[in-house]
């Protein structure tokens, strides 16, 4: 596989970039911003030099030389358990202009998780920014919620096949054949995404797809498949890490009129396009189910031109 060339960037331009996020996106929503751009550099630096571990020692042993390729600071391992490692950083880039170190927390999140092929999340226990010696970084393992089970496929004829690389529109008031074709996608071990407005479990009961990843759009963040509707950013993220890491996937969309209320249509019709270019080039399938009550003429007829009418 073609790999992109490798660039580190300089730590007035990440301070920089941190000013500009906190001026359009606010402070939190700026630091979960640089912590996921970070996972994504640290996922990407760890499969450019092809490198994999069998448990946490082993990681232990790669991830300080291969730390020093991002040029953030100076990595020491404090300690390390069965799923948890402490980790202190020194000289930080990030503290040194007084601010958390939420970038090379998310690269640091992103090498564990590509090295181990288990999702690690990281939190920051100390920085230099606020006074302490060094920064101390703890990395911890969760469950992943966009991770697919392994399903047994069943032995009836599929009863749609959809042509992959493609969006698909349908349009109706309750979502029963979107969710018919989901299911169907889902029995012959199709790797499968659902994000809904509805509660997950209560659809999980409903159509019997318990093992399915979902993703909630709730503001209600104390679930950890719950997105908030107005980020469309994280949005966008998660289900591009989803059809990335299982190419021929399917992901049903639902609850878009509650995406267009709380971002408006331009915004949601961006994340449209952006869905429909990563679909394209993996060969996965789009499907989206609208009201068509809920939508102007004029919108209607550009989700049409972006999507192929089911």
């Amino acid at each position: 596989m073609h790999q992109l060339p490798f660039f580190v960037m300089p730590g007035i331009a990440l301070a920089h970039l941190r000013e500009e996020l906190e001026i359009v996106e606010g402070d939190q929503r700026a630091r979960l911003m640089l912590y996921r751009y970070g996972q994504r550099c640290g996922k990407a630096l760890v499969e450019n030099f092809g490198l994999s571990c069998s448990d946490l020692q082993e990681v232990k042993s790669v991830i300080e030389p291969v730390w020093m390729e991002a040029g953030l600071s100076r990595l020491r391992v404090e300690s390390m358990e069965e799923s948890e490692i402490i980790v202190n950083l020194e000289e930080s880039v990030e503290a040194k202009e007084g601010n958390t170190c939420d970038f090379a927390r998310g690269y640091l999140s992103g090498m564990i998780s590509q090295l181990t092929g288990k999702r690690f999340e990281v939190d920051e226990v100390e920085c230099a920014s606020g006074g302490y010696i060094s920064c101390v970084m703890q990395a911890y393992e969760v469950l992943d919620v966009l991770k697919p089970s392994r399903l047994q496929e069943t032995e009836a004829l599929r009863k749609y096949n959809l042509e992959g690389g493609y969006s698909y529109l349908i349009k109706e008031e309750i979502p029963d054949q979107a969710f018919d074709i989901f299911v169907d996608s889902v029995k012959h071990a199709v790797p499968c995404l659902c994000v809904s407005r509805e509660y997950p479990e209560k659809v999980k009961d409903k159509h019997e797809v318990k093992t399915v990843p979902f993703l909630w759009l709730s503001m209600d963040q104390e679930k950890t498949y719950s997105r908030d509707p107005s980020n469309l950013a994280l949005l966008y993220s998660d289900i591009k890490t989803f059809i990335s890491d299982n190419k021929g996937c399917m992901v049903l969309l639902l609850g878009l009129e509650y995406l267009v209320s709380q971002n408006g249509f331009p915004k949601v019709l961006k994340l449209i396009q952006h869905i429909n270019d990563k679909v394209a080039v993996t060969d996965s399938i789009l499907v989206l189910s609208v009201s068509p009550m809920t939508m102007s003429e004029q919108d209607l007829k550009m989700l049409e031109k972006e999507m192929r009418a089911f």
